[in-house]
């Protein structure tokens, strides 16, 4: 008789688990986006949305929370119930922010799930005006002559940690000039007061297009198959600096794995619809493709790696 019973009621517990995930969602779900409206993230968050409202039938609310270098916003997702109602759609700032920022609110290992890597593309370095080079090798012989000045988003940004691994990794005898935010250092970037900015494709490829920057190289081994005509850090036998921006997707902690892998799929099926790919497209930017476990392996990878940064720099001491 015990055996029927615990039969019983694991076959219970089975469809139940089964139920919940059949039944997700059962209510309007909110993305967090911890950036302000109109920026890169922002927008990518909301031409998600539309597609995942046609695949969940249920209202999607993308909820701006910016501050803090994308904190605020990400402490407001670990506090959430992780049943996938409440989600964060954040860049790799998450990953930066550990290993500056020694009061964070959250755990960033224990409370937070990784879910989707959404959109990946390599970091560009871009010159403004005062840089004479037109390549990558050109600004290195450059940056050896004269003082040079590399302007970031702000303390813990990526690109301020890009900045910093390539000063580190060419060897560089520059300098970093902080600013409040990407948009403020790109138009100082294009004003004289700084040499150069590194971010991912989607921030600065507009401005080389219509000629206000240029872009000097791909931070990657090779040559970017979007960006034929860019050199890339490796080409100029620089490497150390291989590592890919990215926009993904987070939960809360403790999320159930077959509802991270049910929302994982889901959301690859919005990206993989025509007018995310277009998108994508036109951002120079691809889709990942990872399952949340291998995802979560690069966002533990990509946060050692900065905080191993920040010592070796004496970044945030």
């Amino acid at each position: 008789m015990k055996t029927i019973i615990c039969a019983a009621l694991g076959a219970t517990l089975s469809m139940t688990a089964a139920w919940a995930q059949e039944d997700f969602p059962s209510k309007p779900v909110t993305i967090i986006v911890p950036y302000g409206t109109g920026g890169s993230t922002d927008t990518t968050a909301r031409a998600i949305a539309i597609e995942l409202e046609k695949i969940w039938e249920q209202p999607i609310v993308i909820q701006n929370q910016p501050g803090a270098g994308s904190m605020i916003g990400t402490t407001a997702m670990t506090q959430a119930d992780p049943d996938g109602h409440t989600l964060l759609i954040n860049t790799a700032a998450i990953s930066t922010a550990p290993a500056i920022q020694g009061d964070l609110q959250y755990d960033p290992e224990e409370d937070v799930t990784p879910i989707s890597l959404l959109v990946t593309s390599p970091y560009v370095l871009v010159g403004g005006a005062n840089v004479q080079s037109t390549d990558f090798s050109g600004f290195l012989q450059e940056a050896q002559e004269r003082p040079m000045f590399l302007g970031t988003a702000g303390p813990g940004s990526s690109s301020h940690f890009m900045s910093e691994l390539l000063i580190s990794a060419a060897d560089l005898p520059a300098d970093v000039i902080h600013f409040s935010g990407g948009g403020e250092a790109q138009t100082n970037l294009m004003g004289g007061h700084s040499d150069t900015y590194i971010s991912t494709t989607a921030s600065v490829m507009p401005y080389v297009n219509d000629g206000r920057v240029k872009a000097l190289a791909v931070l990657a081994p090779e040559r970017f198959a979007l960006l034929p005509d860019i050199q890339s850090s490796g080409e100029a036998g620089i490497s150390g600096v291989e590592i890919d921006g990215w926009v993904a997707l987070f939960g809360p902690g403790g999320m159930d794995p077959a509802l991270a892998e049910q929302i994982n799929a889901d959301f690859a099926k919005a990206m993989a619809t025509d007018s995310m790919q277009e998108m994508l497209e036109r951002n120079y930017a691809v889709a990942g493709d990872l399952s949340p476990s291998e995802f979560r392996t690069i966002y533990l990878r990509d946060m050692q790696t900065w905080q191993d940064l920040a010592e070796a720099r004496g970044i945030g001491q």
